[in-house]
């Protein structure tokens, strides 16, 4: 299996993008009528769509694709439904659709969205739609599924071999100031591996994940 990356899209994906679409029709014996074609390639170009892409190999050949977009009827603050996802057929069951569901998941968290809807009455469907964390929506449609967004982890790599809490929210840049981060702390707005911590002199060692201010940083100590 070729290494797959994922990432936000370019304008010259979408050409791509409907191909793959295209062989994942061809695949299941369909062939699309020239209006619906029409019809994907718009929806994949839309200005306010969210479209993340795998690509693979040397020259970054597009295999997959995850569609993002605001719910009908009008923008829902934080909430991002997926449109679509398509994995090339060479590439299914390797991980893929999962990498794809995880970076829209990721870009959307971004863009301001902190809830994934998904609408589908296929069973495969929701079955992976639960496998990357989506949950039958209680108050909505039968076939809604919907997933509270975490932050995207972003790495701090360590000069020395251990970090006082304060000073690594310094050093990430999610406070300025010594007094900021003492604040912080104070309100319980700090978490290390889930658990609320007010200590400014926690010392931590490599591995731990940090979120404050809806941003999530992971320890990384320096090689060996």
């Amino acid at each position: 299996m070729p290494v797959v990356e994922t990432r936000v899209a370019r304008g010259d994906d979408v050409a791509a993008a409907l191909e793959v679409w295209r062989a994942s029709l061809a695949a299941a014996g369909a062939r699309p009528s020239a209006g619906r074609t029409a019809e994907v390639a718009s929806r994949l170009g839309a200005r306010d769509a969210l479209l993340v892409v795998a690509v693979a190999g040397q020259a970054g050949q597009l295999q997959g694709f995850a569609l993002g977009g605001w719910v009908p009827g009008g923008y829902v603050p934080g909430l991002l439904r997926l449109v679509d996802l398509v994995v090339h057929p060479d590439l299914r069951r390797q991980g893929v659709g999962s990498s794809l569901a995880e970076a829209l998941a990721d870009a959307g968290w971004t863009r301001g969205a902190r809830r994934l809807v998904a609408t589908t009455g296929d069973p495969s469907a929701r079955a992976f739609l639960s496998a990357c964390g989506l949950e039958p929506d209680v108050v909505g449609s039968a076939d809604e599924l919907v997933g509270e967004l975490e932050a995207p982890v972003r790495e701090v790599l360590l000069r020395e071999a251990g970090v006082r809490l304060g000073q690594l929210l310094k050093l990430a840049g999610l406070v300025e100031t010594g007094a900021e981060a003492k604040a912080l702390l104070a309100a319980g707005s700090v978490l290390v591996d889930g658990d609320v911590e007010v200590r400014r002199g926690r010392q931590l060692r490599g591995g731990e994940v940090v979120v404050a201010r809806d941003e999530a940083v992971r320890v990384v100590l320096p090689q060996e």
